[in-house]
């Protein structure tokens, strides 16, 4: 039987992850090596290959890692990043929650975060994001968190297939469009801020998110620098040996 989701209040997911998070890495790693020195632009550069320069619409959901190839070559990290958001054993993932944890982990200021979530979840059609595509994406958002973040004292995601519940998106929505159904696409940031919880829980995670990235790429080009000077000085070692073997 697949496992279902279960619907959780924003209090606890602001009392599990709201400063809690782990310091250097908070991000699954597969995830880290997949989205490794991302940034905005480069999303909508990945994003505009699924849809064939906006002429179809974004996928909903891949059914196996390899219908991921769009996104990057790293068939490894495909293959676990879908293996942690099929959480409940169904066989597919949804690429919504992929995408929207992938607009806050992406290298950008958070007004412009806000900007790429209203184009992406807004319609093409219009320069406005109503409601209820806002509520869709708070929606995909908590629930793509719940597979991938890290909190202190940890070192995996622990709070798999928890969704926020629709009492509390429906109190947001009320906050930050104030009755109204939409509100154009660059007024998003600036709307969000009118709820305060929910604009600091999101800027939180996504600088935490970001700053793990960066730490996570500083790690690597160590590592890389690393390797090539105990290569180096091989090689030097090598060179003398073989000279003096020579003599």
């Amino acid at each position: 039987m697949y496992q279902k989701f279960e619907t959780t209040p924003f209090s606890q997911f602001r009392q599990q992850y709201f400063n809690n998070l782990r310091a250097q890495q908070c991000l699954l790693p597969a995830l880290e090596e997949l989205c490794g020195g991302w940034t905005q632009e480069t999303l909508k550069s990945i994003l505009q290959k699924l849809t064939k320069k906006n002429q179809a619409p974004l996928p909903l959901f891949f059914d196996s890692s390899q219908a991921m190839d769009s996104i990057s070559n790293k068939k490894q990290a495909l293959a676990t990043v879908f293996q942690q958001f099929d959480s409940r054993g169904i066989g597919r993932i949804d690429a919504t929650e992929l995408f929207s944890v992938m607009l806050l982990l992406s290298t950008g200021e958070i007004s412009q975060i806000f900007y790429n979530i209203a184009v992406i979840f807004g319609s093409d059609k219009t320069n406005h994001i109503t409601s209820d595509e806002f509520f869709f994406f708070i929606d995909c958002l908590f629930r793509g968190i719940s597979k991938v973040l890290i909190c202190k004292g940890e070192n995996k995601p622990s709070n798999l297939n928890k969704r926020l519940s629709d009492q509390d998106i429906n109190k947001f929505m009320q906050q930050i469009f104030k009755g109204q159904q939409k509100v154009n696409k660059d007024e998003l940031y600036a709307s969000v801020k009118q709820s305060q919880q929910l604009y600091e829980f999101i800027e939180y995670i996504s600088t935490s998110m970001q700053a793990s990235m960066e730490y996570t790429r500083q790690q690597s080009l160590l590592m890389m620098k690393i390797t090539m000077e105990v290569k180096k000085l091989m090689a030097q070692m090598l060179s003398q040996i073989d000279g003096t073997a020579k003599k």
